[in-house]
C-alpha cells in the first residue's frame, strides 16, 4: 500500500503527540480487517512464505497465526440481520483476544512510519522478532527521535502481544519453543520490510534486505 501524503489528522498527531487521534483512527481500521486475510497468500501484509521445506513447528505457528486473522475478521464483522430481521451480534471476544486485535490495528497505523524508519535504516529487525534502534543510525533522521523512540516501544509491545498468543493457542508448543517462534515471527517481519532495510539471520549476522 503506497504511503498517503499526511493529512491534517497526521500533522496533529505527529506534531502534538501521536495518541491524539489513534483512537479514532482505529475504529476505521478494524472495519478493514476482512481485507486484511486470505488476499493471494498474504496475511496482515505479510507474505506467509518460508524458503525450502516448513518445518512441524513452522506450520503449526503459521496455521494459528492465520486462525487469528480468520478470528478477527468475525469479531470485526458488522451486524447482520436474519431473514426475519433481527441483528445477529458478532461473537464476543475474549480478553486476550481483544488485546491480539487491539496489536494487530495498532502495528498497521504504525506500519507506514516504520517502513519509513526501515528504508532510512534508522531501525532494524533482529532476529528475535523485535525492533531494534541502529547503533550507527544516519546522520538525518525522517522521523523526530521521540517518535522513532515509541514505534518501537509500541511495535514491540505489540509483537510480544502475538507471541505470546501463538505461544499459547499453538497446539504441541512449549515455553522451550519460545525462541524457535520468535524466529519464525521474525521471518514474516524480516519478508515485510521493505528492501535496504537492517535485517538479523539466525546466527546473529546483520545484513541489508
Amino acid at each position: 500500500m503506497k504511503r498517503m501524503e499526511p493529512t491534517m489528522i497526521d500533522t496533529i498527531s505527529h506534531n502534538t503527540g501521536r495518541h491524539v487521534w489513534k483512537s479514532c483512527i482505529l475504529v476505521g481500521l478494524v472495519a478493514m480487517l476482512p481485507l486484511l486475510g486470505g488476499c493471494g497468500g498474504q496475511l496482515f501484509g505479510v507474505n506467509l512464505v518460508f524458503v525450502g521445506e516448513q518445518t512441524a513447528l513452522e506450520r503449526q505457528v503459521l496455521g494459528t497465526y492465520e486462525e487469528i486473522g480468520r478470528d478477527l475478521t468475525t469479531f470485526s464483522s458488522v451486524r447482520a440481520v436474519d431473514p426475519d430481521g433481527n441483528i445477529i451480534e458478532p461473537p464476543a471476544m475474549t480478553g486476550s483476544q481483544a488485546e491480539v486485535m487491539r496489536a494487530l490495528n495498532n502495528r498497521r497505523y504504525n506500519r507506514d512510519d516504520l517502513d519509513v524508519l526501515l528504508t532510512a535504516r534508522v531501525v532494524r529487525e533482529g532476529n528475535d522478532g523485535m525492533l531494534t534502534l541502529n547503533p550507527e543510525p544516519p546522520e538525518d533522521w525522517p522521523l523526530q527521535e521521540p517518535i522513532v523512540r515509541q514505534i518501537i516501544e509500541e511495535e514491540n509491545r505489540d509483537r510480544e502481544v502475538i507471541l505470546n498468543r501463538l505461544m499459547q493457542t499453538t497446539p504441541g508448543v512449549a515455553e522451550s519453543d519460545r525462541g524457535d517462534v520468535a524466529w519464525i515471527l521474525a521471518t514474516l517481519n524480516q519478508q515485510a520490510a521493505p528492501t535496504s532495510s537492517y535485517v538479523q539471520e539466525r546466527d546473529g549476522r546483520w545484513r541489508v534486505k
